[in-house]
């Protein structure tokens, strides 16, 4: 479980966050709607530290996390497997196997070996998802993950979801998604101007 309490954040001077009390349980899809600048991608650097609290706490477990916040960022010139080969040797928890996994799993196995750089924006994306998940987190914290994929590849990582939260925590980030129409969330957290406007379970 993730605890968020009365957490306040400025940067500039201007308040991203304010007096944001939160909790995120294991088995469970969170959804984070919000205009842009409402505070939502801002929230989930906080979740796995990549900003600090100005006041308030972050109660978690040393978990493991599983990241993708705003564009997906790849060495253009070299192909999807090399990519993750690289980022996959920085912590040495997985090798090849679990990679090719990861690349299956987005559809894009059989474009492992072509270069970033001819990918379409929904390649790259799932690109970006495939390294989120490769070595397997606890914690999946996705920044707007269903930007620029096609239909078939929306329903897929839909399916992909819904099979992965069964034993991690995952926080969406996705301003326009219809959760009415796909009700794959446990719980929607409304946000607007850096504050928690309403809590929805669903």
């Amino acid at each position: 479980m993730i605890k968020v309490n009365n957490v306040s954040k400025k940067i500039k001077r201007r308040t991203i966050l304010e007096d944001i009390t939160l909790q995120f349980e294991q088995g469970k899809m969170y959804l984070l709607r919000g205009h842009n600048g409402s505070g939502k991608t801002m929230l989930l650097r906080l979740l796995c530290g990549l900003i600090k609290p100005d006041t308030g706490t972050v109660e978690q477990k040393d978990y493991t996390y599983g990241v993708l916040i705003e564009n997906p960022q790849f060495e253009q010139h070299e192909t999807a497997r090399e990519n993750l080969n690289f980022l996959a040797s920085i912590q040495k928890k997985i090798g090849k196997d679990e990679i090719e996994t990861s690349l299956a799993k987005v559809n894009l196995l059989k474009h492992a070996d072509e270069k970033v750089k001819t990918f379409s924006l929904g390649m790259k994306q799932r690109l970006g998802l495939s390294q989120a998940i490769m070595e397997n987190p606890d914690v999946l914290l996705l920044d707007e993950p269903f930007n620029a994929l096609d239909d078939k590849h929306f329903e897929l990582i839909i399916e992909l979801l819904q099979e992965w939260k069964k034993d991690k925590i995952i926080v969406i980030a996705a301003h326009g998604f219809d959760y009415e129409k796909y009700p794959i969330f446990d719980e929607v957290i409304l946000m607007n101007d850096g504050k928690i406007s309403e809590k929805l379970i669903v």
